[in-house]
């Protein structure tokens, strides 16, 4: 965390100003105007990073305090590798916007870091001279060290970890986390990244609820429930608030500090989400800034097609719970809750983004959605899931666009004498074919064991 940051951003902006040209009054509006010098190819480089460190001591040589801060800083290097630094006609320029809007951020935290470093000083002077110390003096530590852990041709993500030691019982650490859009210029947000429509969020999963139900199940599974806050889950659902998050090759880690979820003996909580489980939560735009696996997306793919089978195999899908029910031969049906697909054909249209038109229409063939009333009603008759399926694996096998994707299950059976659930020896496995349609899976065969 320490060493100098040097990684390279390869996101090349060719920029050119090009000289208008027309026929008429030399002097008029339509003139040619004077040609102006190409901006020259760009990238991103981390270069020389905002650090600060200092000691302070007592008179009698005691240390007292001692500081350490280091935030990355964006620069703007030419296709040579050579500094650039735009004069003032190119001050408007993409780049240096970009450039200039990352390093403000990382010099306001600096700033601020640095504003206090005064007031600590005197207060761990205070401390070391106070009557009441009665035990050996322990410096004080004030650090944030910060360095960018992911970046691509779109994207720069920056984790800085703080650690504080102020004479307490006990030191405290605390992270601080940005995600920057290299196309925009703009700091990414939860808030703002669940606003946006994405596959997903068309089938009622947000990103905030996909992220936080993912981190609740494995809380319960892997048992820290048990060191957490009785009411953990409100906090993880609130997790714009009350989380930091950051992208990475893999996924995006989600961290929360210490006593946020519970008590300081638990430390803080960090979860490392892979892109299959929420990559298709993300709108096309953020999803254009990550450098995703080929075979994470169609992972990916098949957990957003899982859910739109469920919805005619498993359970139902997302209902409005504050429309009234409607009879219908006898029957109680309920409004679906899809935004703007209320017909069966803009049902099937969604479908066809996932699976063959074949595939689509014997899932609807046999389903108990209707049309009443100018929209899309349904039968709700949720049967859970297999409890035999012990565990699942995944294989992608590509052939050129298209492939398919291999699932390997294992099972399990109750056990009177042992109270509980045993393996089953052996292994089953289902092929999901599918061709890929702007990078995306549609499955032509969706043979799902749950």
């Amino acid at each position: 965390m320490r060493k100098l940051l040097s990684t390279l951003l390869a996101l090349s902006l060719a920029q050119s100003l090009t000289a208008c040209g027309g026929n008429g009054d030399p002097t008029g509006p339509d003139a040619p105007k004077p040609s102006q010098p190409e901006t020259p190819e760009l990238t991103f480089a981390v270069g020389t990073p905002l650090t600060h460190e200092s000691t302070y001591t007592a008179d009698d040589g005691t240390l007292l305090l001692h500081t350490n801060y280091e935030l990355p800083q964006l620069e703007l290097r030419t296709a040579d590798g050579a500094l650039y630094e735009p004069g003032a006609a190119a001050t408007q320029s993409a780049a240096v916007a970009v450039r200039d809007a990352f390093n403000a951020e990382m010099e306001r935290c600096y700033a601020a870091v640095l504003s206090n470093e005064s007031e600590l000083a005197q207060e761990a002077r205070d401390h070391y001279g106070s009557d009441s110390m009665s035990f050996e003096y322990i410096y004080y530590e004030d650090e944030l060290l910060g360095e960018v852990v992911y970046q691509t041709d779109g994207l720069i993500s920056v984790l800085a970890n703080a650690y504080a030691f102020y004479g307490g019982a006990h030191p405290n650490t605390s992270t601080l986390t940005w995600s920057f859009d290299l196309t925009t210029g703009e700091f990414l947000t939860l808030d703002a990244l669940n606003a946006q429509s994405s596959t997903d969020s068309t089938l009622g999963k947000t990103l905030v609820d996909t992220l936080a139900s993912e981190i609740v199940n494995r809380i319960y599974e892997e048992g820290l429930d048990d060191y957490l806050y009785d009411d953990f889950y409100s906090y993880v659902y609130d997790l714009s608030s009350n989380a930091h998050f950051y992208f990475s090759g893999s996924g995006m880690t989600v961290n929360f500090d210490a006593y946020v979820l519970g008590p300081y003996a638990s430390g803080p909580q960090t979860f490392e989400i892979p892109y299959s489980h929420f990559y298709n939560a993300l709108d096309a735009h953020t999803q254009s800034l990550l450098d995703v696996p080929r075979d994470e997306i169609i992972l990916a793919d098949y957990n957003t097609t899982q859910t739109l089978w469920s919805w005619f195999y498993q359970t139902t899908p997302p209902i409005d719970a504050n429309a009234p029910a409607v009879m219908a031969n006898g029957q109680s049906f309920n409004r679906v809750s899809l935004g703007e697909i209320n017909t069966l054909d803009a049902l099937r249209a969604l479908l066809c983004e996932h699976v063959s038109e074949e595939l689509a229409d014997e899932w609807l063939s046999g389903s108990s959605l209707t049309e009443l009333n100018d929209a899309l009603y349904v039968l709700c008759a949720d049967r859970g899931y297999d409890i035999t399926i012990d565990g699942a694996s995944y294989l992608v096998a590509w052939n050129g666009d298209s492939g398919e994707l291999i699932q390997t299950i294992t099972r399990r059976a109750w056990n009177d004498a042992a109270g509980n659930f045993v393996p089953v020896p052996g292994t089953e496995t289902y092929s999901y074919p599918f061709t890929t349609v702007n990078g995306h899976a549609v499955f032509s065969a969706f043979p799902c064991p749950y």
